[in-house]
């Protein structure tokens, strides 16, 4: 089953579409090491990210990251972020997630008294222009814990966005969006429980 019609890895990212977004530590370092990092991490996806998409599902392991996010349509971002870049508005997106990381990388370095890049670049994303593929991305990133061996149960792992859904507390997560193909909660957690892995959507994995 063709699950996304494109692989480009280096997708342009434009307003109003889904994308698997990932990267990962340059070599053998790690971008989390203590938990504070990891909470870190999140309040800067909060601040860079959320202006500019929704996020519908995330997993934080020790050395990379998934992401699942739909660029807001234009009218949707807040003035003040289009002004900065009316010239050319799409650049906005990308300038958004280099900041990100760039904030997320000076501080991770201040705080383990360590230099220089952190990230892989470019970063990768996916186009996803696929419900297939949109269905089991969710369940692929909720599950990457146990994919590494991190844990046995996707549930008992803290950094990522599974408890989120079935939590009823608030949230950043778009639950109405990642739910959207799911028929109900009830659907969602049972497809995840029964879908170890997906015949065909390896290709699109990050190790």
């Amino acid at each position: 089953m063709d699950y996304a019609k494109t692989t480009n890895k280096l997708e342009r990212l434009a307003f109003g579409e889904t994308y698997h977004i990932y990267n990962k530590a340059i070599s053998h370092e790690k971008l989390f090491i203590i938990s504070d990092d990891y909470s870190y991490f999140l309040k800067k996806l909060n601040r860079y990210i959320l202006p500019i998409a929704n996020i519908i599902a995330y997993c934080l392991v020790p050395n990379h990251f998934h992401l699942l996010v739909t660029i807001k349509d234009e009218e949707n971002i807040p003035e003040s972020l289009l002004k900065k870049n009316k010239e050319n508005p799409n650049q906005l997106i990308s300038k958004s997630f280099s900041n990100f990381f760039n904030s997320y990388t000076r501080s991770f370095n201040i705080v383990h008294h360590r230099a220089g890049r952190l990230f892989l670049y470019p970063f990768k994303r996916i186009l996803v222009d696929n419900d297939g593929y949109f269905v089991c991305l969710i369940n692929y990133i909720h599950r990457n814990p146990v994919h590494h061996g991190l844990t046995t149960n996707y549930s008992d792992w803290k950094y990522s966005s599974y408890n989120a859904y079935i939590s009823e507390k608030s949230t950043h997560i778009n639950r109405k969006k990642g739910l959207s193909l799911f028929s109900s909660l009830e659907e969602f957690i049972l497809f995840h429980k029964e879908n170890q892995s997906v015949p065909g959507i390896e290709k699109y994995y990050f190790e």
